[in-house]
């Protein structure tokens, strides 16, 4: 019965203990990518792929995507912030991870996105402790994502153009998906979204892109004067913030 009890004992022990004798803890840490100057980056832009990964051997501790909504415009963008203040709601978008740690873990935090505009994507990333049991809730770890999501709607890719003039369309959004226009939140008279033009690796022409009447729609016109392939550059700038953003295309002047 003694022997029983011992065996019993040990089992509990070694169900408990691990390592160098320190106790394995589950401990939760929130991860949420918030588009500079903006809102959290969620669901409506395909999210953001977050990576937990142990610095020391790179050993993946977990990975996901950031789901939910972009947040509340007053807390995050309108309002002044406060010290210890919380930015999100219920439903703001995050990446929540339950990790079994057994000793603090130095982390790296990777972040890509947003995804479902591959070609504005970006990387960030940073680096913390872990401790076991000491949950990071909340707001938990927020990782910036610098950057416009432009997207050149016309001309299309390779597309071959017999007109004199063409017009060039982009759709310019924050990284989080919120809207850029005159007067608005995201005032655009306060950035610049500017399309070039260049022709066997030479510039040709430089164009200040308009705003068209539509939310986060610019366009320009150019007139082409010899015939063949051009490439297509749209650059927005936030001189105020830093923030930049650049998409391309080619188009074929027959």
């Amino acid at each position: 019965m003694i022997n029983v009890k011992c065996s019993i004992l040990v089992l509990f022990w070694l169900l408990c203990f691990v390592g160098n004798g320190v106790a394995q803890e589950s401990t939760s840490v929130v991860v949420r990518a918030q588009a500079k100057d903006a809102k959290f980056i969620g669901s409506s832009m395909g999210g953001v792929a977050i990576v937990i990964s142990e610095t020391e051997t790179g050993k993946i501790l977990a990975e996901g995507t950031t789901e939910g909504s972009t947040g509340d415009t007053n807390r995050l963008v309108s309002n002044p912030q406060q010290r210890y203040g919380e930015l999100h709601t219920e439903d703001a978008a995050k990446f929540e991870a339950h990790l079994t740690l057994n000793e603090p873990t130095f982390v790296t935090i990777t972040a890509r996105g947003p995804l479902a505009q591959k070609q504005s994507a970006i990387t960030a990333s940073t680096q913390l402790w872990l401790i076991p049991g000491k949950d990071i809730t909340g707001d938990g770890v927020v990782m910036e994502m610098p950057g416009f999501a432009i997207d050149i709607l016309q001309p299309q890719a390779h597309e071959r153009n017999s007109n004199d003039t063409i017009t060039i369309t982009a759709n310019v959004v924050m990284m989080c998906g919120c809207p850029i226009e005159p007067g608005g939140l995201w005032d655009s008279n306060e950035m610049e979204f500017v399309a070039t033009i260049a022709k066997g690796g030479q510039e040709v022409s430089e164009i200040p892109m308009d705003f068209t009447g539509k939310t986060s729609t610019f366009e320009a016109e150019y007139t082409p004067q010899e015939s063949g392939a051009y490439q297509i550059t749209v650059h927005g700038f936030d001189p105020r913030t830093g923030n930049t953003g650049v998409d391309q295309t080619t188009f074929i002047k027959q």
